[in-house]
């Protein structure tokens, strides 16, 4: 390019405009701006590889810039999976405890059922202790009745029936070792 200097001093006093001074003296006046040179052919043929280059450099970086943004579209849904799984193991833990939780209550619960029906058991086996001495001692009174009088036998027999409770009864009968009376 060249390069147009500032101002030049002109021997005759012209106007820019076109009109004439002559009774002045001279004075600097700007020159007028040349008509743009007409650029080179290689010029223009290397101003238009340059845009081309440049073209596809924004190609490539817009065809890069799309590649990161699949990428980062696969590594978010990556990402969202991994968190959903990350929520449901926690739900998954959080439900694991509960049912821990309930375990232990059920197994205690569990403990104190056996506890009682130990208990039962017992209380059981000693009501069958009991009626089984009630049981002998009857009889030993019954042998005793068979060596009172027969009138005296009889008062007792009828008392004996008047006593006879069938609940007391059907309960010995059932905590019976041998299982229908005894």
């Amino acid at each position: 390019m060249t390069t147009v200097p500032e101002s030049r001093e002109y021997s005759a006093s012209v106007d820019p405009t076109g009109a004439s001074d002559a009774g002045q003296t001279s004075q600097p006046v700007p020159e007028t701006a040349r008509p743009a040179e007409r650029p080179s052919d290689r010029t223009i043929e290397a101003t238009a590889l340059a845009g081309s280059a440049a073209i596809r450099r924004i190609i490539a970086e817009r065809n890069r810039f799309r590649r990161e943004r699949e990428q980062l579209l696969v590594l978010n849904e990556e990402l969202r999976r991994q968190n959903e799984i990350t929520a449901e193991r926690n739900e998954l833990r959080r439900e694991r405890e509960q049912l821990i939780a309930l375990n232990e209550e059920l197994r205690q619960r569990n403990e104190k059922m056996s506890a009682l029906r130990d208990r039962y058991k017992q209380l059981a086996a000693e009501l069958v202790v009991h009626l089984r001495q009630t049981g002998l001692t009857m009889q030993e009174v019954s042998r005793k009745a068979q060596d009172l009088p027969a009138d005296i036998e009889h008062d007792l027999s009828a008392d004996r029936e008047k006593e006879k409770d069938p609940v007391l009864e059907e309960i010995a009968r059932r905590f019976s070792p041998m299982g229908k009376g005894g």
